[in-house]
């Protein structure tokens, strides 16, 4: 594994991760080489514990997490990967169970060629709002509650300018739809989604591509995301490249 490669895209996912807990509105506490972000969803993956890499005992860190969240009355999701099993450890010793065997990390380091589809930047908060409506309508398909991207996250973290976001159109209708957040010189892709009658017509991966591409026409050198199970198939076909997998535990471990 390219430690350098690892440290920057986790890194990202840890500053991305308290850069949007304080936009929403939720609650952020950072320590040395620790982020703990409280999402304004009581959702337990929306509430997540990272640490940069490390081969101390992560027993103090997971601790404090359960701590920070029972302050705030959330369950919440520990990030292990690679580059520091000692996380997974102190998981297991503070009582946190598996809740995902396989996170997969995937990075692109160019830009790759346009899909066909209808696809339109987002750049109103009603463009904004319509995104999130199609995410509570796609994700239910992977277990997310109605209701939880309204409460976790405001419309206008998509017009900030550290985001891009864009919808994918078919017979005048929005069914699908990715971002791009843009922290630490990496372009993050997240929330991509489709509507079900919107799926098998090509408009998430076209998304995907122009949120990607959007990341080299603003001057980084790199695309990141985490895949879902849905996903994961997907995007080497897209020109990204797995490069390890998380392993997520949560709390409470049921």
């Amino acid at each position: 594994m390219d430690l350098a490669l690892a440290d920057r895209v986790h890194q990202n996912l840890m500053h991305l991760y308290g850069w949007m807990g304080e936009l929403g509105g939720g609650a952020v506490e950072r320590g040395e080489g620790t982020v703990l972000t409280a999402s304004r969803s009581k959702m337990r993956f929306l509430n997540t514990a990272l640490r940069e890499r490390s081969d101390e005992v992560a027993t103090p860190f997971v601790s404090r997490a359960r701590e920070f969240f029972a302050e705030h009355e959330r369950g919440f999701t520990v990030y292990s990967w690679p580059g520091d099993t000692e996380v997974e450890r102190a998981a297991a010793a503070c009582g946190l169970g598996l809740v995902q065997e396989s996170y997969p990390e995937m990075v692109c380091r160019g830009p790759v060629p346009s899909l066909a589809g209808e696809v339109r930047p987002v750049e109103t908060l009603a463009d904004a709002e319509l995104y999130w409506t199609i995410c509570e309508g796609s994700y239910v398909s992977l277990g997310f509650p109605q209701g939880v991207f309204r409460e976790a996250f405001e419309p206008e973290l998509l017009l900030a300018p550290e985001t891009w976001a864009c919808l994918g159109f078919a017979d005048g209708q929005a069914l699908a739809c990715a971002s791009l957040y843009m922290v630490d010189e990496v372009g993050f892709i997240g929330w991509v989604g489709s509507l079900p009658e919107g799926r098998g017509r090509g408009l998430a991966a076209a998304c995907t591509v122009a949120a990607t591409n959007q990341t080299f026409a603003k001057g980084l050198d790199l695309a990141s995301l985490q895949a879902s199970a849905m996903g994961a198939p997907l995007y080497p076909r897209l020109g990204f490249q797995r490069i390890y997998d998380y392993r997520l535990f949560g709390w409470p471990p049921a």
